[in-house]
């Protein structure tokens, strides 16, 4: 049975800002006609259908990179997590502030800009086998808009190990739900995407105060307060199906 846990919204959440932050956004048309080896325009189902399948390989491609490079060996070093877990707790605390204080762009820390251009498969056929290299290097690499989302999805792991690889595949959810729907949406999807990137300063802001107010919570122990308050209004229903 899964545990209820304020850290699966929040962890969706950061999913969801990962995508649509202003180093993300703008790329997922290019991502979307670059793995299909197509452009956008076609609107005939086989069209449609093979646009959605090769990002649906980029979404396993970053969700392996999570689970086996986060969640899982998390999970597995859950126990010597749970020896130190009040100082886990204050130090991914002090860090998510930091993350969150960066994305404000109220302090500066130059390793978070550094990011690797897209080459994986590059000279390859477009085929699944590629848009899958190519999620695996988006995960591993494009660190600005991965790295401190990522690193609020980790810490909350480090503080719930048991929940790591859970955590890291909601997380992964909340990245792929909007990216998949893009797909299917083709061009209504990314008219509206063109348009919504007036607002990436606004989901910038949003990250960063995400980062600082869960890294405050973690800080002064009232995560675990609020953890327990969500635990007990969660319906029986939904916790019976856990």
């Amino acid at each position: 049975m899964l545990t209820p846990s304020l850290s699966f919204p929040i962890v969706f959440l950061a999913g969801l800002l990962t995508f649509l932050a202003p180093c993300t956004l703008p790329l997922v048309p290019i991502y979307l006609g670059y793995l299909s080896g197509s452009g956008l325009s076609g609107d005939t189902l086989r069209d449609r259908w093979r646009i959605f399948s090769h990002a649906l390989a980029f979404v396993i491609g970053f969700t392996l990179v999570f689970v086996l490079f986060f969640g899982l060996p998390t999970t597995m070093l859950s126990g010597v997590l749970r020896r130190y877990s009040d100082w886990v707790s204050r130090i991914g605390g002090l860090v998510l502030i930091l993350f969150g204080l960066h994305t404000l762009r109220v302090i500066n820390i130059p390793a978070l800009n550094m990011t690797r251009q897209m080459e994986a498969g590059r000279g390859m056929e477009p085929g699944y086998a590629r848009s899958v290299l190519i999620g695996v290097t988006f995960a591993a690499g494009w660190t600005p808009c991965i790295g401190p989302l990522l690193g609020t999805v980790m810490t909350l792991a480090f503080t719930a190990p048991a929940q790591g690889l859970t955590l890291t595949l909601v997380y992964a959810l909340g990245l792929a739900t909007p990216f998949l729907l893009t797909a299917a949406l083709l061009t209504p999807a990314v008219n509206w995407l063109k348009r919504f990137n007036r607002y990436a300063r606004v989901v910038e802001i949003a990250s960063g105060l995400l980062m600082v107010a869960v890294g405050i919570l973690l800080l002064s122990s009232l995560f675990s307060v609020l953890n327990n308050l969500f635990i007990n209004i969660t319906p029986d229903w939904l916790m019976q199906h856990l």
